[in-house]
């Protein structure tokens, strides 16, 4: 069963709607909900270590601006994200969650601050994060005002700001504050809480696959930095681009897969953009299996062959938004949607094919 082209197919992401208003509920729910565990320490201190005794320590500004760090910490892990939470913990988990330390600034006068570090398993998972949502201003959080924009490792921004919140990327580290109310001082008062938090933590490369992503495509497409997301979930997938309500892909924790979108020049936003997705699976025979039920989930009415061998698997077909294509080669599938014509689809499956060989050389090395 193919979905229809108008169901869903937008970049909508989980993280926007967890965003403002959810953080801001988060804000008006007790520190001592049951189900949660409360950390005390006192204001200046580092923020309480990650599981891993290894990592940096975030250590948190006593004051900031007119704002002060309240006492305690909120640590929430997989089992009580849900209570933290409502109806979003499955993103978090999704992306390798390890756990999520809550701080507070409150000022006479003024709206809180509040100020999330979410300890991710990876910093590939961190950025995957932040790719879920590229809008709002690029910021620089480093010393001295460096430009802000696209990081020296990579082609994205690791910090966003935009209506009193700020996200970044630092390392296993994604971070999330926000100003209840947006203002000069709230907004001087966030930047400054992000500094502190990205300060001595490394800034890895962005995920390989993500980074392998062609930046043109032949004849005239081109990605759109702003619509690349890197994931591991089928729920983030379908919330970038429906497919289907189930699982179709095999997608999970021990998967890592990315979604663009390639346009044309001068291409009106009223025809689609062709989405490339590459899925890099933890053996052959989990991506063979995976384009297996692919094909007979999204594709039945098409009769395409289902792979059988130890060999790759490679088709092209049309249906009723454009022509849809998918490639496996070795622990590499390839699925580009909504391309106007075959040679377009033959030409996307080509670029996956040197993604799928320069990713197995990178991961050899």
């Amino acid at each position: 069963m193919h979905v229809p082209p108008n169901m869903g197919k937008r970049f909508c992401f989980l993280l926007v709607t967890l965003g403002i208003g959810g953080i801001a509920v988060s804000m008006n729910r007790s520190a001592n909900r049951p189900g949660n565990h409360e950390n005390v320490m006192g204001q200046g201190q580092p923020a309480a270590a990650s599981r891993n005794s290894s990592e940096t320590p975030v250590r948190l500004p006593a004051t900031v601006g007119h704002w002060k760090l309240k006492d305690g910490t909120r640590t929430i892990t997989a089992k009580t994200i849900f209570d933290y939470m409502d109806g979003a913990g499955e993103l978090y988990i999704g992306y390798r969650f390890r756990q999520l330390e809550v701080h507070e600034y409150t000022a006479t006068g003024a709206d809180d601050i509040l100020a999330e570090l979410y300890w991710m398993a990876s910093s590939d998972d961190a950025f995957g994060l932040l790719s879920g949502d590229w809008g709002g201003e690029a910021v620089s959080l480093k010393a001295g005002g460096a430009a802000a924009g696209a990081s020296k490792a990579g082609s994205w921004p690791r910090a966003l700001y935009g209506a009193g919140l700020l996200r970044l990327w630092a390392d296993n580290l994604y971070a999330r504050v926000l100003a209840q109310s947006e203002t000069d001082a709230s907004r001087k008062a966030v930047l400054e809480i992000g500094r502190a938090i990205i300060a001595g933590r490394r800034e890895p490369a962005p995920p390989k696959l993500a980074a392998a992503m062609p930046a043109r495509v032949q004849p005239t497409f081109s990605l759109q930095q702003d619509r690349l997301c890197y994931f591991r979930s089928h729920l983030v997938l379908n919330s970038v681009y429906f497919l289907s309500p189930s699982n179709i892909l095999d997608l999970g924790t021990g998967v890592e897969a990315v979604v663009a979108s390639y346009r044309t020049q001068g291409q009106g936003k009223q025809k689609s953009a062709v989405r490339l997705l590459v899925i890099r699976y933890p053996g052959v025979d989990a991506g063979r299996k995976a384009l297996s039920h692919f094909i007979r989930t999204y594709l039945p009415e098409k009769k395409a062959a289902v792979p059988t061998g130890s060999g790759g698997s490679r088709g092209i077909l049309k249906i009723e938004d454009g022509w849809v294509g998918y490639s496996l080669t070795g622990f590499l599938l390839a699925l580009a949607f909504e391309c106007p014509t075959r040679e377009i689809a033959d030409n996307f499956l080509n670029q996956a094919t040197m993604i799928a060989v320069g990713t197995e050389e990178s991961h050899e090395r």
